[in-house]
């Protein structure tokens, strides 16, 4: 060796992971109030409040900020540090709160409501309080809506959705696919994608949201059941599965778009990038077993023992598949597994909160 390259000095090598990265709004539901504050301020209606309860106040200080004589109370400054994050119900600055007597009745409140809890009564306007049983959702940027545009009107630029107006046709293709349902058709053009303006983030009263960058290296925990539905509701067909040949799902980096409705779909929560889409309810199930078809291999049995650790609810008897329905809860392992594909199930999701691309039901195989 010279002395040149002894002096040399040896490149270091860094193997790069290959990921999948998206910023996205990420709101912490441990201090969410649930307001719709955000929703009010939203300058393309890509936030979603629902509630079960009609016309009762969520608390959003919009009636306070249009009143012309200061007749409402504002809740500005009166949010105590041990009550950030609390149910808006249990806030006693919330719940105190009244029209004062200088109101003029210019209805303006009553007018801006979004709840429409501002009533009108023996010559007072009043507030309807009570838990309304709120639900808030906001558009995930997954990109499906411009994806699926068969006009290009939608356009997924710079981590934000972008509209050209003059191409929409109104087909609804985007409302169709929106998993948050927060996507709509207006008169025009189709409003409801987040642009990340960043404006709910300054609004919100509680630093509920905040501007996140979310990754993911396609890693599934190892709690994974084998129950094949992430690969099944992919829309990119980024997740593909062989009970055969596969321990578990891979997943094609390259293809994903973090849209999350695998991690939303995920029984087991095997999928840990869920950073705005809601766990999905599983509201019903059913499984059918063609035994015309059963070859009577017992890998539908091997895969039920994985889903329910050991004490399965398929089990063969005179050498043919049956399953107790009662312990049976509807994961669809048996049915991905199964080689002859004897074995069916039909799993009815909730569609409140997550829908769209994200289908209600999803068949198995």
């Amino acid at each position: 060796m010279t002395a040149s390259q002894a002096s040399t000095p040896v490149a270091s090598v860094t193997v790069a992971v290959a990921k999948v990265s998206k910023r996205k709004i990420n709101r912490d539901m441990t201090k969410c109030m649930l307001c719709g504050r955000c929703r009010n301020i939203c300058p393309t209606g890509s936030i979603k409040l629902d509630t079960e309860e009609k016309g009762l106040c969520t608390n959003c200080n919009l009636c306070a900020e249009v009143c012309p004589v200061k007749a409402i109370d504002s809740y500005e400054g009166k949010i105590k540090p041990e009550e950030i994050g609390l149910h808006y119900t249990k806030m006693q600055s919330y719940l105190d709160r009244k029209i004062k007597i200088n109101c003029v009745n210019c209805m303006e409140c009553y007018e801006q409501c979004p709840a429409g809890a501002i009533y009108y009564e023996e010559d007072k306007l009043l507030i309807k309080k009570g838990d309304a049983g709120a639900s808030i959702i906001n558009c995930s940027l997954c990109s499906l809506c411009a994806r699926s545009c068969p006009t290009n009107a939608l356009k997924f630029e710079l981590n934000r959705i972008k509209l050209v107006p003059d191409f929409c046709v109104l087909c609804g293709e985007c409302v169709r696919v929106c998993p948050t349902q927060t996507m709509r058709l207006k008169d025009r053009y189709p409003e409801g994608a987040c642009v990340m303006c960043g404006r709910c983030v300054k609004t919100c009263p509680v630093g509920a949201l905040s501007i996140k960058t979310v990754s993911w290296e396609g890693a599934i925990d190892d709690g994974c059941i084998r129950c094949g539905t992430c690969s099944k509701v992919c829309p990119t067909f980024a997740i593909t599965f062989d009970p055969t040949t596969m321990g578990k799902p891979v997943v094609d980096i390259s293809k994903c778009i973090l849209c999350e409705i695998c991690a939303a779909d995920c029984p087991a929560n095997s999928i840990k990038i869920r950073c705005n889409l809601p766990e999905r309810k599983l509201e019903t199930h059913s499984i059918q077993i063609n035994r015309n078809l059963c070859v009577g291999c017992d890998l539908c049995v091997d895969a039920c023992k994985v889903s329910l650790k050991g004490d399965p609810a398929t089990y063969l008897k005179d050498g043919l598949a049956y399953v107790d329905e009662k312990r049976c809860i509807g994961c669809g392992a048996c049915a991905t597994t199964c080689p002859a594909e004897c074995i069916r199930v039909v799993k009815i999701y909730d569609k409140k909160r997550v829908a769209g691309q994200a289908s209600d039901v999803v068949i198995l195989p």
